[in-house]
């Protein structure tokens, strides 16, 4: 039999193992035929084979983002406002003000990448400098890590939210002040509108945002993703199922889509059981189920095992646990008995040892179910509970670039040295026998899975500063390629069919623009695919 395509390499990561080969892969329609030498590969050639041949470009499966948030993304990804780096509310605002007199026909902006803890005054922003911008389209501004979201005026009419119709109880996440009038703040649940928008805008601009963005990801060499966005609420109608899945009816979708919604309220299961019946094969699938635990230490709502040191007794500078052990064990106990893995987010050492104390007692209650659970984020890490991990087969999802928007200054005067020193944790959860998987939290961080790996190895901001003390802990290229791949599908539970270059798999290769197995670091910054094959065809080539 002869191949209809053949990758020629003598730099082959397999996705498994410390190893590269000099060989090939031969493809015939969505999978793989064969792996080899170069010259049991070239039997594979006929006439009307195509053959690509690279020299001192790595090819790997292809790459596995197993964490983002695909809409928020892709409308982030529309304009080109970046509050990266800015240092005061003032700031921000004359970045946007720019952009809108550079274009005034904009009806609704959406911009990123602000963090209150790199800003030279802690004290939240009030809505009135958006107002002074515009009151007539709303302007919604998320912190990089997307937990707190500065609104004007127009976004808060525009999401129903008033003084009155704003309770006392949520009005922990719609911030008022001392006189009750909301600040245009907006944390956690109380900033779902902004994300649900994606839902609602007009769908041919939808799917023009989406399909922007899956070119970027092929341009990285992604072929699969794990999309946990905060729109994909179980009760709700499941309109981004639905966008995904008629783009890959339309021959459009040139990515895997694995989605997470979250756990079911009642804890009946009977829509997630709907959904992942519907959405059970193809590129859009359901494998699992999401839930959150805590927020982000950079806003003092990550819940911490001790008491943030800057203000100890002030219950809003201390993360409050979403669900207290017993609400988080019982859905986790109900969700892993139906059949769901879950993925929690956590940020705070306490809030990864109360999930993981809930998957522990659900593999007590539910025996060896071989579920993907995942902790996920992990910013803080208690010593107690690092070999948790491998007893307990929970796999520690990290965005190491994630250290990159950290404050030093912020993180001493919050969570102080001891703590900081042990923040971000990696090398040590894969030396104590645990499974590390990469992913970027897109559009957290950026998408680029080169600069992700690059955190990853040197523990540095791009410029090269390095972030934080502990130096030495560090992930190898191999662990990250690793994480990459075999890891992500094993996250997604797909190693059957993706995530290592083997016979039967399905066809999904990524060729890189260079070696990087043995370059330097900074070579990776960058760094993007030749060639992206994702179910056997090209949907990149540089």
């Amino acid at each position: 039999m002869k191949a209809e395509k053949v990758i020629l390499s003598n730099l082959i990561y397999s996705g498994k193992g410390r190893e590269v080969f000099d060989g090939g892969i031969a493809i015939n329609a969505d999978c793989i035929l064969a792996v080899g030498s170069r010259p049991e590969i070239e039997e594979y050639i006929g006439g009307d084979t195509v053959v690509f041949a690279f020299e001192d470009k790595l090819v790997l499966p292809g790459i596995i983002d197993s964490h983002i948030h695909i809409t928020m993304g892709a409308m982030m990804d529309d304009n080109d406002i970046n509050l990266e780096g800015t240092k005061s509310a003032e700031e921000c605002a004359a970045i946007v003000r720019d952009y809108l007199e550079r274009n005034p026909d904009t009806d609704l902006i959406l911009a990123s990448g602000w963090m209150l803890s790199l800003w030279d005054s802690r004290e939240l922003p009030r809505k009135e400098i958006l107002d002074d911008i515009s009151t007539d389209i709303p302007i919604c501004l998320p912190t990089a890590d997307g937990w707190l979201v500065w609104v004007n005026s127009k976004a808060l009419e525009m999401f129903g939210y008033t003084k009155e119709t704003v309770s006392e109880d949520d009005a922990f996440f719609i911030k008022k002040d001392e006189a009750g009038e909301l600040t245009g703040v907006l944390y956690n649940k109380g900033a779902d509108p902004v994300y649900f928008m994606m839902m609602d805008i007009e769908p041919a601009k939808a799917e023009r945002l989406l399909l922007n963005a899956f070119r970027r990801f092929a341009e990285f060499g992604i072929t699969s993703v794990g999309d946990l966005s905060n729109e994909h609420v179980i009760d709700r109608e499941p309109a981004g199922f639905k966008l995904y899945r008629n783009l890959e009816a339309q021959d459009k979708l040139t990515c895997r889509i694995f989605i997470y919604p979250a756990i079911d309220k009642d804890l009946t299961f009977a829509k997630a059981g709907q959904l992942q019946k519907e959405y059970s094969d193809g590129y859009v699938r359901m494998p699992g189920l999401k839930a959150y635990q805590d927020g982000v230490i950079d806003a003092c709502t990550g819940v911490l095992v001790d008491p943030y040191i800057d203000e100890p007794e002030n219950p809003d500078k201390n993360g409050v646990p979403i669900h207290t052990q017993e609400e988080l064990n019982a859905k986790v106990i109900a969700a892993n008995k139906a059949g769901y893995p879950v993925r929690i987010h956590c940020t705070g050492d306490g809030a990864v040892r109360m999930s993981l104390n809930a998957f522990e007692a659900s593999n007590k209650a539910n025996g060896e179910h071989g579920l993907r659970n995942c902790v996920e984020h992990i910013e803080l890490l208690h010593e107690d509970d690092v070999d948790r991990f491998r007893e307990l087969g929970v796999i520690a999802c990290k965005q190491p670039a994630h250290l990159q928007l950290s404050s030093e200054e912020f993180m001493l005067e919050a969570i102080g040295e001891e703590r900081w020193g042990r923040s971000y944790p990696m090398k040590g959860i894969i030396d104590a026998g645990g499974e590390v998987n990469m992913s970027t939290d897109y559009p957290i961080v950026d998408i680029d899975p080169f600069n992700n790996i690059y955190a990853a190895i040197t523990r540095c901001m791009a410029d090269g500063t390095p972030v934080g003390p502990n130096r030495d802990d560090v992930m190898d290229i191999w662990e990250t390629l690793y994480g990459y791949t075999y890891s992500g599908a094993y996250v997604l539970g797909v190693e059957d069919e993706l995530g290592s270059l083997e016979p039967g798999k399905k066809a999904d290769i990524a060729v890189l623009d260079g070696r990087i197995i043995d370059e330097a670091p900074s070579n990776l910054l960058g760094k993007k695919a030749l060639l992206t094959i994702m179910d056997g065809k090209v949907i990149y080539e540089a």
